[in-house]
């Protein structure tokens, strides 16, 4: 539900990756307007065991611009939140907001940046040798239309980009 409700706000949302960076958020977006973050607690003693993380005593250490818990309705309250942060409460697939987050301008940037790497790591990991900023700008979609197989394409030298052979790769709906 954090997923969708941030999606509305933010053009770029991740959510519940581990990563090796001190603060794993579950939800993490950003927008021109900066970077906000959500922590989804099912329990209070969820929400007390969150208090005791290095991110949240020492707030600068922390991911998120904005910052929000999202829970079942009653399990957090206004009164018991950090200084800054919003609540969300959760209720019949509805997300409702009970208090707006007010701004962490100090955040971890460092980390934020770090935890966008680590996962545009894992795209290229899993998109293979082809480089992350062609497929990003989605030229893999134009070759596939033209029956050329996203991965016969290879950069040559002083850059030009060169076709391989494509006799035992035919194109979909081509026979050989």
């Amino acid at each position: 539900m954090g997923v969708r409700w941030l999606s509305r706000q933010c053009s770029v949302v991740l959510y519940e990756f581990a990563t090796a960076a001190d603060e794993n958020p579950d939800v993490i977006g950003w927008a021109s307007a900066g970077s906000v973050l959500i922590e989804c607690k099912l329990t209070r003693a969820d929400f007390l065991r969150d208090a005791k993380k290095a991110a949240r005593k020492n707030p600068r250490a922390g991911m998120g611009q904005r910052r929000y818990y999202l829970c079942p309705p009653d399990v957090i309250h206004v009164k018991d939140l950090p200084p800054k942060w919003g609540l969300l409460w959760a209720s019949r697939g509805a997300v409702m907001v009970e208090r707006e987050a007010r701004g962490y301008p100090e955040r971890n940037l460092l980390a934020e940046v770090r935890f966008l790497s680590s996962m545009l790591r894992r795209a290229q990991i899993r998109i293979g040798s082809r480089p992350l900023s062609e497929w990003l700008r989605g030229e893999n979609r134009f070759e596939a239309k033209r029956g050329i197989p996203p991965n016969r394409i290879v950069s040559g030298a002083a850059g030009r980009r060169e076709v391989l052979p494509t006799e035992t790769w035919p194109a979909p709906g081509h026979s050989s």
